[in-house]
């Protein structure tokens, strides 16, 4: 525990000293008048400190942190400097404490990532690296559960208005689950939105509609999944889109017990549907049915 927290600590300094010298690399000294490129790359500078990091990226780059972020932020610090000096005594021993607050910080800094580094790499293959170590973390801190309890209550803003459209996603197995065209998305994924109708917030990940409702029946419901000697429990057609992305039996946030046909293409719920116990098609009252099969 004790070296998790000194690691996420160095981890936080870095990405935020990293940020700020994106803007110009004299601003990680702690004096930038009396900075020099041989101190810079030799590593013997005297740096800013992580507070004089956070005001310079707030006053020059615009980047503000809330006063959760910063406490967090403050408290990692100041708890990693009891550690180097006293080890596991006190409060630092509490694991309760000590999980909350790395899992504020763990949540801020994917974010901070996500939202102000990654973009300002301007080598190709240097981002494209750095998207796939971004992968790799984000599905590692799923199985985290401070981190996603703590992610989940930063995007209570988001989801709660859309409650009645978010599912549980096939990934992460949260409520997290919503269509893309709604605030909140990223912009990458809205541009893609007929591609990916659906977006994990948790994952931050955009889903294909046949792919996912698949996914849905099988990892959320329970459901056989298909193969070569049988159809298993395949995804309807949706008589509104016409596609084979209509779950029958999925549930919202909104109403987590109670069952409703959900179409991943449409990305909406598909009210008043009737199965014809013949032949199985479904259609919405409006459409009616001829069964192909009546005598």
């Amino acid at each position: 525990m004790k070296y998790a927290m000194l690691h996420l600590a160095a981890g936080a300094e870095v990405l935020l000293k990293a940020r700020l010298q994106m803007v110009h690399w004299s601003l990680v000294f702690a004096h930038p008048g009396d900075a020099t490129r041989e101190a810079l790359e030799n590593g013997t500078l005297n740096s800013c400190t992580p507070q004089e990091t956070r005001k310079r990226l707030t006053n020059i780059a615009g980047i503000k942190f809330s006063k959760r972020d910063a406490d967090a932020l403050s408290d990692l610090a100041e708890r990693r400097n009891a550690l180097q000096h006293y080890g596991l005594v006190g409060e630092n021993a509490s694991a309760g404490t000590v999980e909350s607050t790395t899992a504020q910080v763990l949540n801020f800094l994917i974010s901070f990532v996500d939202e102000h580094i990654l973009e300002h790499i301007t080598d190709e293959e240097e981002r494209h690296h750095a998207e796939i170590d971004m992968d790799r973390i984000r599905g590692g801190v799923r199985t985290i559960q401070g981190y996603v309890a703590e992610r989940m209550k930063d995007l209570a803003s988001v989801l709660g208005p859309v409650r009645t459209r978010t599912l549980r996603c096939p990934q992460c197995q949260q409520f997290a689950l919503t269509p893309t065209l709604i605030r909140g998305v990223p912009e990458w994924c809205q541009s893609d939105a007929r591609l990916f109708p659906m977006y994990c917030h948790l994952c931050v990940q955009g889903y294909g509609a046949k792919g996912l409702a698949l996914g849905y029946a099988v990892r959320v419901l329970n459901r056989a999944a298909p193969d070569a000697s049988y159809d298993g429990d395949a995804p309807n057609r949706c008589p509104v889109c016409a596609m084979s992305s209509l779950v029958r039996g999925a549930s919202t946030a909104a109403a987590p017990e109670t069952p409703i046909d959900f179409c991943f293409h449409c990305a909406d719920v598909i009210d008043g549907l009737q199965e014809c116990q013949r032949c199985g098609f479904i259609y919405t009252r409006e459409q009616g049915h001829r069964c192909r099969l009546r005598s």
